[in-house]
């Protein structure tokens, strides 16, 4: 029989950048390959294993939810969906007045944009550079990266402007009269952990709303208190009219949601977005348990708890010549380089620790917000002792 390598190389569109690594298990913030070597996690499979990987409470909700039923469509109404609904509300209702289930974060930004060009009647978009918002073609036209536009420039929207992140002055520039939204990360994830000045939201919510478009805030990496708080737009005290989360919201069971204010949310009327899986009762069922302990047992103080060991465990890091730069917002952590990140990221591998570039200089941790702090010590000391 073909090794998992040779049937993946054979079979799939090879669109990955691959790692030579199977992973076949994982427990919390530790997987495992085929061969049984352990690596400890600091990319939450790209942030998507918020609370570990097999975690008992969600396996336990998706187990009960598969034995009662697994597929219900939006037009019938589901008691998994409403428990959702219930429970994700704690968090956003102060903010929005209705939410929309679909399926992963790029549809969740199709429809957040969708949602703009029908309430302006506009066409424009305002995003910034750096920023990554997915791979569909309506995300990937907001997305900054050229590299992966190449051979669709002629499909991509032609009315989108990039403004430079955490210029007030260059994105007020950008913003006229034709404009339908401004999208923005509160957090730039894949552009590089980083980190607007303060009041850069607020003044981006100012901006647009003075020209009558909409602000988007993509809280997809950023969101579910990767940060701290719930949202990550809470710290500058700023509603976007819209805004998205995906990734770790399920705990690993593809799912996005977007939430609209009172205003934004009248465009959907009925037919206007639908989707086969979106609020499937297995995603909300695991997204339940995963918001009930966001509520009930994963606070902000046990992230800022984290993230201070990483700050404290990685401050040696800043007096090599190699390293230009530590960002840190919560568990959201980058490192910038003097050199390209790709060769560090492979020698930690190899020593048993997972990390993620964002950029070429940039090397990226989204750890699990419950990891071990033991865990913590044992990976940054080897990030340490490969970095020097």
């Amino acid at each position: 029989m073909d090794s998992i390598y040779d049937t993946e190389d054979s079979l799939l569109l090879q669109t990955y950048v691959k790692r030579r690594i199977a992973i076949v298990s994982g427990k919390g913030s530790e997987v495992y390959d085929e061969k049984r070597r352990r690596f400890i996690d600091l990319t939450s499979a790209y942030g998507v294993a918020l609370l570990g990987h097999s975690n008992p409470v969600i396996v336990e909700a998706i187990v009960n939810q598969l034995k009662k039923i697994s597929s219900c469509h939006g037009s019938f109404y589901n008691d998994a969906r409403a428990e959702f609904l219930r429970e994700i509300s704690y968090f956003a209702s102060q903010y929005f007045s209705r939410m929309l289930l679909v399926n992963s974060g790029a549809e969740s930004v199709d429809l957040a944009l969708k949602t703009a060009f029908k309430k302006t009647g506009r066409s424009k978009i305002v995003a910034a550079d750096r920023s990554f918002h997915g791979k569909t073609i309506a995300s990937l036209s907001i997305t900054w990266n050229p590299d992966y536009k190449k051979g669709l420039e002629h499909a991509t929207f032609s009315k989108v402007v990039f403004s430079e992140y955490g210029d007030e002055e260059d994105l007020k520039s950008k913003v006229d009269g034709d404009t339908a939204a401004v999208i923005l990360e509160p957090v730039q994830g894949e552009g590089g952990i980083r980190i607007p000045p303060e009041g850069y939201l607020k003044a981006a919510k100012e901006i647009a709303s003075d020209k009558g478009a909409l602000l988007i805030l993509d809280e997809i990496q950023s969101g579910m208190r990767r940060t701290g708080p719930f949202f990550a737009f809470e710290r500058e005290r700023v509603v976007p009219d819209l805004t998205m989360l995906a990734k770790g919201v399920a705990g690993g069971i593809p799912i996005g949601v977007v939430f609209f204010s009172e205003e934004s949310s009248k465009v959907g009327e009925t037919g206007f977005h639908t989707s086969t899986y979106g609020g499937n009762p297995l995603a909300c069922a695991a997204g339940a348990a995963t918001i009930r302990m966001l509520r009930e047992s994963i606070t902000e103080k046990d992230v800022e708890e984290r993230s201070r060991a990483f700050s404290r465990n990685l401050e040696e890091l800043k007096s090599l010549r190699t390293i230009r730069e530590i960002r840190i917002r919560g568990l959201m952590i980058g490192i910038e380089l003097r050199v390209r990140a790709k060769p560090i990221v492979d020698m930690l591998a190899e020593k048993g620790v997972l990390v993620l570039t964002a950029g070429p200089t940039v090397v990226r941790l989204l750890p699990s917000l419950n990891i071990p702090l033991n865990l913590i010590d044992e990976a940054c000391s080897i990030i340490v002792e490969t970095m020097r």
